[in-house]
């Protein structure tokens, strides 16, 4: 069989399981310590050990073990976690991942140890054999499990020291990727398999047999000191279809009749087969024949009584159903999405254009048709487009690992605080933003926070902290990087440009202008080239990235109190809706969620030495796009729409307000990605081009214009003072 398609997900599951395993271990808050975490923990090295037992990945198989035992010296209390248990596990986990990879690669790899997995597997064993942070206290599951493989007084015992196993496995077993006999392999992980047998189902005529159909099951005897729970989970993948039974040692006769009659085969030949493996004598096999296997009458206080009731509690035979994820999510292939994206952005196009017919035609008919068809195309449009939203969790989950282990690198308590990760951003921004956040984080915990002396004599807690935080505002996402350190030094920081020559001497800037020097290629203020940062890379490339994205980043920062890196990203880079305008006869759009309102342009606004406009009291810049394109004045009213992007407004001159579109925005190609003021392309509804104003970039080159023209007024007036 191809077990291929069924390895992929496997793959794709125990690297998710592994992220969910490094969350447990570094968040106390969400996982706290104690039974409901530690369970967590040990299902995850379990299922990944199972898993890959089926697919005969032994080297996985070999470590998880390992890592399994100590996690279920954990939950069971013999065990601490402490800090360095944490330490370890987090490295054993990137092991697995590790192993993952080289599974992933050939069959070969599989099963080959890698020696990177020595040393953890010596701490492992160190933890196992009882050597490092025991507490010997006995736990309620070991109570638990001694009261299931003891005896009560009352009952009426077999005398096989095994566990005894039925396994009947569905018809669609080997149609859905399972194999019996890996199931057996693995159970001999636990022990001693015993007096294997195998049973048939009755078997059809030859010209109806499917080869694809599992007939096997087996009977056998499993000599282990493993509980129930531990052997019960070997079938958690195919427990909800197939019939598992599970004996214990020892068991009552009552479970071996109720086994019989749940496996609804003749008993005659259950019994033959009990008694073939010695799992019962004739005696109580003719015991059961005659049905004698009444318990005795006990007295429901007494602590026999208690204990078989213990020991009843798990029902004989049962297993504890797969604890599955629900059917309320499905894995998609990123291609297939990516498609349908793309089509849902030609419908959009489409739909424009038999709008634009309809309109011509002025039939009121179509033109009704044709407005339903719109509304459903919009509404396909914006559930295609949440099908590329994911938590922006996705991301921020990546960063308590790499803080933990730089605190430690750096010798600083540091504190890593999460907000608004179900916050949703684009897919496709999820891996351009992880570098650039990566590179803020550290500099916020290696320039940012200061040492434990330094905050103590400045009457901070020793222990800094570290926000991450993430909200939706205006159409865009806004992600944050806060550190409540020392702040950026902005003398400083204009001190090493100078030096440096990234700037001239004498010249005046704002303090957001100051802060952003630290942008610039080859900027450090490090005094020293540390593992982590100080040699003036990193911070320019963040910028990049970010700009890439059609983003920016803006910082705010108080001496003492801590710097705030806002980075503010487009909410979709696939499909907005938009506002055309014509500039020149040429087709624009502006994103619609930027728009505030869309006013006359005053008469002489445009020969005013200062581009502002003084709107309701307020006093407004404005770019003319005549202007920032080179084309000749208009002879022709124009318009003024008022725009803005996060706390910052402005206004753009254009000539024609033509009406809200749909615009699917497609990129211009390396050519013109240096062109600024402008997104991307579209397709309007008549087939025609139209360029997508980048409205934070124009935004602010009416802010840094009128800025300029403000510090070059200052500055002229120094000179008529001096």
């Amino acid at each position: 069989m191809d077990l291929s398609k069924a390895k992929e997900v496997f793959f794709e599951e125990s690297r998710e399981l592994c992220d969910g395993l490094e969350s447990a271990l570094l968040d106390p808050v969400a996982y706290p310590p104690g039974e409901e975490t530690y369970n967590l923990l040990f299902r995850t090295a379990h299922t990944i050990k199972g898993s890959a037992g089926i697919f005969g990945l032994d080297a996985l198989v070999r470590f998880a073990h390992v890592m399994e035992n100590v996690l279920e010296r954990l939950r069971s209390g013999q065990v601490s976690l402490s800090d360095d248990l944490i330490t370890l596990l987090l490295a054993c986990n990137d092991h697995l991942r590790r192993l993952l990879d080289a599974s992933a690669v050939s069959d070969e790899m599989a099963q080959r140890d890698l020696p990177e997995g020595e040393p953890l597997l010596a701490g492992l064993k160190r933890y196992q054999e009882g050597q490092a942070h025991e507490a010997p206290a006995e736990s309620a599951d070991a109570v638990a499990a001694a009261a299931e493989m003891g005896s009560g007084a009352g009952d009426v015992e077999t005398g096989s020291p095994y566990w005894q196993l039925s396994l009947r496995f569905h018809p669609d077993t080997f149609r859905h990727g399972f194999d019996p006999l890996s199931f057996l392999r693995y159970l001999g992980g636990f022990g001693v398999l015993r007096d294997v047998t195998p049973v048939w189902r009755n078997w059809p005529p030859p010209q109806l047999l499917d080869v694809t159909e599992c007939f096997i099951g087996f009977d056998l005897a499993l000599e282990t000191d493993e509980g129930r729970q531990r052997i019960a989970d070997t079938f958690e993948f195919i427990a909800e279809d197939s019939h598992i039974s599970i004996l214990a040692p020892r068991a009552p006769l009552a479970d071996y009749l109720a086994e019989a009659e749940a496996l609804g085969e003749p008993l005659e030949e259950q019994l033959q087969r009990w008694t073939a493996r010695g799992a019962l004598t004739a005696d109580e096999a003719d015991r059961l024949r005659s049905g004698d296997v009444t318990d005795p009458v006990e007295d429901a206080g007494s602590p026999d009584a208690s204990a078989a009731a213990a020991r009843e509690a798990p029902q004989a035979g049962s297993v504890p159903a797969k604890s599955g994820r629900g059917d309320s999510y499905i894995r998609i292939e990123a291609s297939k999405l990516d498609r349908l994206i793309n089509r849902v952005g030609e419908l959009v196009i489409a739909s424009a254009g038999t709008k634009l017919i309809a309109q011509s035609r002025g039939d009121g008919e179509l033109l009704e048709s044709v407005a339903v068809i719109n509304t459903l195309v919009e509404s396909i449009r914006d559930d295609a487009l949440t099908l590329r939203m994911v938590p922006v969790d996705e991301i921020f989950s990546r960063f308590p690992r790499m803080v933990r282990e730089v605190s430690k690198q750096l010798g600083k308590a540091i504190q890593l605080e999460i907000k608004g990760g179900d916050t949703e951003i684009d897919k496709s921004m999820v891996e351009k933003l992880n570098d650039p956040l990566m590179h803020i984080v550290r500099n916020a915990v290696d320039h940012g926070l200061e040492s434990a002396e330094k905050r103590r004599a400045a009457g901070k807690p020793e222990q800094g902290t570290v926000t991450l935080n993430a909200y939706h505002d205006a159409g865009s996402v806004v992600v944050e990087v806060k550190d409540d350190g020392g702040g950026i030094n902005r003398e400083k920081v204009l001190a090493k440009a100078i030096e440096r020559g990234l700037i001239t001497e004498g010249r005046l800037l704002s303090d957001q202008e100051t802060l952003q020097l630290i942008f610039l290629p080859g900027f450090s203020t490090a005094d020293a080239v540390s593992d982590l940062s100080g040699r003036g890379v990193g911070m320019d490339v963040v910028k990049r990235n970010i700009e890439a994205l059609r983003g920016e980043i803006e910082i705010q920062s108080q001496p003492g109190s801590g710097s705030t890196f806002r980075l503010r990203l487009p909410l979709t880079l696939a499909i907005i809706d938009g506002f055309r305008v014509e500039v020149n006869d040429s087709a624009l759009v502006m994103p619609l969620d930027m728009m505030i309102e869309c006013v006359d342009m005053p008469d002489g606004a445009m020969s005013q030495h200062a581009r502002q406009i003084n709107l309701r009291g307020d006093w407004l810049p404005f770019v003319s796009l005549r202007e920032l394109f080179g084309l000749p004045p208009s002879d022709h009213s124009e318009y003024i729409v008022i725009v803005h992007y996060g706390e910052y407004r402005a206004g753009i001159v254009v000539d024609k307000l033509m009406g809200e579109v749909q615009a699917v925005i497609k990129p211009l190609g390396e050519l013109f990605k240096s062109l600024r003021g402008i997104s991307g392309s579209t397709i309007l509804g008549n087939g025609k081009p139209a360029l997508v104003l980048d409205i934070p970039q124009l935004i602010h080159h009416a802010c840094r214009r009128e800025r300029r023209q403000i510090r070059q007024s200052a500055e002229a007036l120094l000179g008529d003072k001096q």
